[in-house]
């Protein structure tokens, strides 16, 4: 039986954390424990992630392979990426770094280092770097400068300090990649694997607003009934249980951060009326969603 499937934000690995800018930009460190509660289960991001393995080791499971992984490995995933670890050593620590799509959009002055340091296929492919001691160390300087940046929050260029660090950190991992000179071999995807990793790519997108597997099915030319098959056959799931999955993890986010009403939640996510939006997330969370928020303390 194969194991569900997540799709989660940064905002599910936040702890108590108060500056806003944390569910578009975060740094968080994972110890064995911490693995264990948050990736166990597969789990796509809507988010790009950089880990870097500090100590100990694990098998980590990438688009359904598996790869031995220690102390100096370092991953680059993507939305499309999809991740789990499994057999975590008691001393196994990494630290991560998690990107919204959101907060690139904002500073598009990083967009062309994030698109060149994604590597188009080539990092979808081969997303695991093994990375010499020192570069592992240079690159948790620059994560850590990074999340004291997003904690200096009086600062009167606050942006600005956070895109600078992000700017160096990515410059750095790029000039490692640049002189691994394996990863100019090109493997390529199979068919399959580019169909699954454009349709996660797609949602990130449209999720919000387009909710019918023909919708996704038309922008990729090929059957809902195909799109279907394809995807059932490779994850277990459907493409429904995608869709919801990204908006309910969205209505969780909306009903605990933000200050929107639920009607204006319901208009967000583009639900019919407010019943139907309802009846979704009682469905999911057992509760309806002012209730929900009340719980989290936001009446």
């Amino acid at each position: 039986m194969k194991r569900p499937i997540h799709i989660k934000s940064i905002s599910d690995f936040l702890q108590g954390d108060k500056e806003p800018i944390r569910r578009k930009i975060n740094c968080v460190e994972f110890d064995a424990e911490g693995i264990r509660k948050h990736l166990f289960s597969p789990v796509f991001f809507n988010a790009t992630i950089c880990i870097l393995v500090l100590s100990g080791t694990a098998q980590a499971n990438i688009n359904h392979q598996s790869h031995s992984v220690s102390a100096n490995t370092t991953f680059v995933l993507s939305a499309s990426h999809l991740l789990f670890f499994e057999n975590c050593s008691p001393d196994f620590r990494c630290l991560c770094l998690f990107v919204s799509k959101e907060f690139m959009k904002e500073m598009d002055s990083t967009d062309m280092i994030y698109r060149r340091i994604r590597y188009g296929v080539r990092l979808y492919n081969a997303p695991i770097l093994v990375m010499a001691p020192e570069d592992i160390s240079l690159l948790s300087t620059r994560i850590s400068a990074i999340d004291r940046a997003i904690v200096n929050t009086a600062h009167r260029h606050y942006k600005d300090v956070i895109l600078n660090t992000l700017f160096a950190f990515y410059l750095d991992l790029s000039d490692v990649i640049d002189r691994k000179s394996e990863w100019y071999d090109d493997p390529s995807l199979t068919r399959h694997e580019s169909i699954i990793k454009a349709l996660i790519e797609l949602l990130i997108e449209n999720y919000r607003k387009e909710h019918k597997v023909d919708f996704y099915a038309s922008q990729l030319n090929i059957s809902a009934h195909y799109l279907t098959l394809i995807v059932k056959r490779i994850t277990g799931q459907s493409v429904c249980d995608f869709i919801f999955e990204m908006l309910y993890s969205d209505a969780r986010n909306l009903l605990t951060y933000s200050k929107l009403s639920i009607q204006e939640i319901t208009a967000t996510l583009c639900f019919s009326d407010q019943s139907s939006f309802g009846k979704f997330f009682k469905r999911r969370a057992g509760v309806s969603p002012a209730d929900y928020r009340k719980n989290k303390g936001m009446d």
